[in-house]
């Protein structure tokens, strides 16, 4: 059955280019694999070839595919799918595969402040703040850029540097006096903006990974909080539910039963 796309306020040729970006970003289209050609892009979503077309040359346009007269089109996005082998993706904290050695931080903005950004907290803002605003690359990619806010007491315990060469949530759990004792952070997915698309080399309305991160030291002070903005397709979550599904059992088991109709009794013979 045809996928047919519908006209709309989208144009058709940006229709489909969006669901063959997405084919492209989810590494069902990996790097390297020959996509469809246009005729058979025209029969399963219904579009005429000058539409097929134009969405291809939007993705040529855009490097994820190339495209050379009298031969088939190829995938050429490195990133997602598999061929990303080797390409670690970025989730929690301190999540950078510590055997990656292109890894680097490209530091833009450091300065001291006096308070936090407005927003959701968990633990208690106190005292100065050092915010660094980096860019973070594996290789050549950029996979991630944020601010992030760090006690002054703890970045001044760190070793001269140190924030250019590890992740800063690292160093905070290692140099933090008193220690780390608590964190939260909460994750969204939006459209890449023109400022994300400059920063990630990433196209508009990519999606993107917001991140809000908080860690608290015995005290209940915010030592660390971070703002964090991955590419999509450098960023995945993985939580093992074994804990939550074991303690669901058990307060199944733990509940008593709910009253009921009694089975008639049969009669003694």
């Amino acid at each position: 059955m045809a996928d047919r796309l519908k006209s709309g306020p989208t144009a058709l040729y940006a229709q489909l280019s969006s669901i063959m970006r997405s084919k492209i970003m989810s590494g069902e289209w990996f790097d390297g694999a020959e996509i469809p050609t246009l005729n058979e892009l025209c029969e399963q979503y219904q579009v005429a070839r000058v539409t097929a077309r134009q969405a291809t040359q939007a993705l040529v346009t855009e490097g994820l595919l190339t495209s050379q007269r009298g031969r088939r089109t190829f995938v050429t996005h490195p990133h997602g799918g598999p061929k990303a082998d080797g390409m670690p993706l970025f989730s929690s904290i301190g999540s950078l595969n510590s055997e990656v050695t292109k890894f680097s931080i490209d530091i833009r903005d450091r300065r001291l402040v006096d308070e936090l950004p407005a927003g959701w907290f968990t633990g208690r803002p106190e005292g100065a703040y050092v915010m660094i605003s980096k860019s973070d690359r594996e290789g050549e990619t950029p996979y991630a850029y944020s601010d992030i806010y760090v006690a002054k007491h703890v970045f001044d315990a760190f070793p001269k540097g140190a924030e250019r060469r590890y992740k800063l949530a690292r160093l905070v759990r290692d140099y933090a006096n008193p220690p780390i004792v608590g964190g939260s952070e909460r994750i969204r997915v939006a459209p890449a903006d023109f400022h994300d698309a400059k920063l990630l080399d990433c196209q508009m309305s990519a999606p993107v990974a917001r991140a809000r991160r908080i860690l608290c030291d015995a005290d209940g002070r915010i030592v660390y909080y971070s703002l964090v903005t991955y590419r999509g397709d450098r960023f995945e979550i993985e939580h093992d539910l074994s804990d939550y599904l074991r303690s669901d059992v058990e307060s199944a088991r733990a509940r008593p039963p709910k009253p009921g109709r009694r089975s008639p009794q049969k009669p003694a013979t």
